[in-house]
């Protein structure tokens, strides 16, 4: 716990310090603080650099995905030259050189219910980077189980959506958008999304987790802020809690209806590749350097390799990164569109169990 600033530090957030809204106190309280970020694409990646720029103590960030063409318009922390790297490596390397005050935890791995308590960790706010309702469901569930403050945020084609969830004060967001799957609301990959959007409702974001860091009450507690920029209206909604919520409702009991984890998933195209992620059903850690020897003798084609995973070309076409955590991505060229997930899964196991050696019992089913 630090209890003065140093003269360094004193510099690098001169703005802040003299801002009456933190000043020297909150700026202290910012650096001894802890955030959660969760996801790293089109919020994540404009959260990650406020919040380490602003100097936050501690930023545990996970993610899931490798860098694309298609990402590059609006998630600015990347670039051409990091295509096919896994977004949490690059984001890693980057916000180190940004600010190297800010102790960084990264996970490469999906967030999952057997790993979200130990991704989350210590922090005292959550922000929502994220782009389905399944994975919020997740993070939302956690939250209230542990009084975690939860900064929920959205965006896609114009529109962007903004509420600050505290357990046992306010709603949480199973309260304002219950039973969702993922394939029930568009996707960017389809509908698209402005990268102007996502500037706002990050920064609004922001704004709201360091409220919630220097003790202040948040704007937007039992109110969810919806944004058109289409038509540049800006709406709050006041929101209570529902009674019958089957998160925090007193009438009913936390865990019914909760939607089942999806060990293998198809998400947005990406570059107009067909895009599979497969996850072991319990963590692991992969060791690379065996992983990287393997893939050398199965003639496959290292496209990158770090300290978070592996990206390689197949025989067959097709791009394969394996994170550290045991997490596949898999992206499917059009002319090799009717390669089915039980091929991936086969190709799956053969790495981590043929491979590896690590148990089959890790392994989902098709």
């Amino acid at each position: 716990m630090k209890k003065n600033l140093s003269d360094v530090e004193l510099d690098t957030y001169a703005r802040q310090v003299v801002l009456s809204d933190i000043g020297y106190d909150g700026q202290l309280a910012l650096r001894n603080a802890s955030v959660c970020l969760i996801g790293l694409g089109g919020l994540g990646s404009q959260l990650a650099p406020r919040m380490v720029g602003m100097g936050i103590g501690r930023l545990r960030m996970v993610d899931r995905d490798i860098v694309s063409r298609s990402d590059l318009h609006r998630q600015t922390l990347y670039d051409v030259d990091t295509v096919g790297r896994p977004k949490v490596e690059v984001a890693f390397e980057r916000l180190g050189r940004l600010n190297p005050d800010v102790e960084l935890t990264p996970f490469a791995a999906s967030l999952t219910p057997s790993n979200a308590e130990a991704v989350i960790g210590d922090a005292g706010v959550v922000l929502d980077g994220l782009d389905t309702p399944e994975a919020r469901y997740i993070v939302n569930r956690v939250c209230h189980r542990r009084g975690i403050p939860y900064v929920f945020g959205a965006a896609i084609e114009t529109f962007g959506s903004v509420s600050t969830l505290i357990p046992g004060q306010s709603m949480c967001l199973e309260c304002f958008m219950p039973g969702f799957r993922n394939e029930d609301l568009p996707k960017c990959g389809v509908v698209g999304v402005h990268p102007a959007v996502l500037g706002i409702v990050t920064g609004i974001q922001v704004s709201e987790a360091v409220r919630l860091l220097l003790g202040k009450e948040p704007a937007l507690i039992n109110k969810l802020l919806q944004i058109d920029l289409r038509e540049m209206a800006f709406e709050t909604i006041e929101l209570k809690a529902r009674k019958s919520c089957t998160v925090c409702g007193s009438e009913s009991a936390e865990g019914e209806d909760a939607p089942p984890p999806r060990w293998i998933e198809e998400t947005c195209a990406r570059d107009g590749k067909r895009n599979v992620i497969i996850s072991p059903l319990e963590p692991i850690e992969v060791p690379l350097e065996k992983l990287h020897q393997a893939l050398l003798k199965k003639n496959d084609t290292i496209k990158a390799a770090g300290s978070f995973g592996i990206t390689f070309e197949s025989k067959e076409g097709i791009t394969l990164c394996m994170l550290n955590s045991g997490t596949l991505i898999a992206q499917i060229p059009p002319h090799l569109d009717t390669v089915q997930k039980e091929a991936l899964l086969e190709r799956y196991a053969d790495l981590l169990v043929g491979e590896m050696g690590f148990s089959p019992d890790i392994i989902p089913k098709t």
